[in-house]
């Protein structure tokens, strides 16, 4: 019982931590630093590789809408 509770807490931290390079890569999209925003895509095509999903365009507009307002 201890493994399948690991697993979705993994899921969840991992979804948390790409959910806010999500917005950061809005923050550097938007002041223009294009290689350091290439760079954390990258970060985030690995988290979603990791969890096993891959937000949709709405879904990612959304996070980036979220934190830029900030």
């Amino acid at each position: 019982a201890r493994s399948m509770t690991k697993v979705p807490d993994e899921t969840k931290r991992l979804r948390g931590v790409r959910d806010v390079l999500v917005g950061q890569l809005a923050l550097l999209d938007a002041i223009g630093e294009a290689q350091a925003a290439i760079e954390l895509n990258s970060a985030i095509e690995i988290l979603n590789g990791r969890i096993g999903e891959t937000p949709s365009a709405e879904e990612m507009a959304r996070l980036q809408r979220r934190y830029f307002s900030d």
